[in-house]
């Protein structure tokens, strides 16, 4: 009788079994092994369309969400960027490519030529409200809120003129979070974006395709510690183990104002531009959970580990300005 009592007792509360990821670095709840459950489980609660888009994010590492952002929104953002590149004035910085191990540089917005591939122009958010209209745009956050199960934290953005002509990669492996896999990127389309432009290649799939581990244990790659062998290998893999799992690579050919949000290991980059009179303006914005901390703010002095408030729910930061 008293072992009966005991069992009963003892047994009310029940432990909770601990998640199981395809990432030894965990990830979000999209990223569990049963995400398809749990998908389930807040179904009724989503709004109309969310769930089918869940599920294909879960399904291929990537969702496209047509006429996210708003054409008007757009130009006043293409405009004031403009005005900013013509301003000696402008605190706005570009990432530009060079030589060397790091292969870029960091300038004045004004020394920068947005005509060359690999141009980039950082963390526009920062500094132009029309910016933040966009990456914020309801649709983008809807869709963020329900993946990170939280507020949502704009953390990096690279404004592009021209196709970025990158490699296929990971962004894990450059844009470094204290907990790598809780990161989302949005891709959205300023224009237009034709065959032969530089246009977006991606992987559907390849989100799940298994760690790199830099030096044996990192998700990240940093030149001062890991050999560029093992760099260039990563790349390579890429490739080759999404071809044995059968990923087929595509090409994102978006209208003006569609936005596509990425899974932070899906494989992408960006294709050869073959008519070098065509752009291909696009805004990346990577953002994480309010919760979770960008590495840069362990480099960083403290005045500057800023967070600063969009809209309700909406933050970003910089490292830049």
């Amino acid at each position: 009788m008293l072992r009966r009592l005991t069992d009963y007792f003892g047994n009310k509360e029940k432990s909770v079994p601990v998640p199981s990821y395809y990432s030894s670095f965990g990830g979000l709840w999209t990223d569990r092994k049963d995400a398809v459950d749990v998908l389930a489980s807040k179904r009724k609660k989503l709004p109309q369309g969310m769930a089918d888009k869940l599920q294909f994010f879960i399904d291929n590492g990537f969702v496209i969400l047509e006429q996210a952002v708003d054409h008007g929104a757009i130009d006043n953002y293409r405009r004031d960027l403009e005005i900013a590149s013509r301003d000696g004035d402008s605190a706005l910085l570009a990432s530009v490519p060079m030589a060397g191990p790091q292969d870029k540089d960091v300038v004045p917005l004004k020394d920068a030529d947005l005509g060359a591939p690999l141009t980039k122009v950082l963390d526009t958010y920062a500094l132009l409200p029309s910016a933040r209209t966009m990456i914020f745009s309801d649709p983008i956050v809807s869709f963020l809120r329900t993946v990170f199960e939280s507020d949502i934290l704009a953390f990096q953005g690279l404004h592009f003129e021209k196709g970025s002509t990158q490699a296929i990669h990971q962004d894990t492996a450059y844009v470094v979070l204290e907990e790598p896999m809780k990161l989302c990127a949005s891709w959205i389309a300023l224009e237009d974006v034709k065959a032969g432009s530089g246009e977006l290649n991606y992987y559907p799939g390849s989100h799940r395709l298994p760690d790199w581990l830099y030096s044996g244990k990192f998700k990240h790659f940093n030149h001062e510690r890991d050999e560029h062998e093992e760099h260039m290998s990563h790349l390579k893999a890429l490739h080759d183990r999404s071809e044995e799992k059968g990923l087929k690579l595509v090409s994102f050919l978006p209208k003006k104002g569609d936005a596509l949000i990425w899974a932070s290991d899906l494989a992408h980059g960006g294709a050869q531009i073959e008519d070098k009179n065509a752009t291909r303006r696009s805004l990346v914005t990577h953002f994480t959970s309010s919760e979770t901390l960008p590495y840069y703010f362990r480099f960083l002095p403290e005045e500057r580990r800023v967070v600063a408030q969009a809209k309700p729910g909406c933050s970003y930061t910089t490292m830049y300005y």
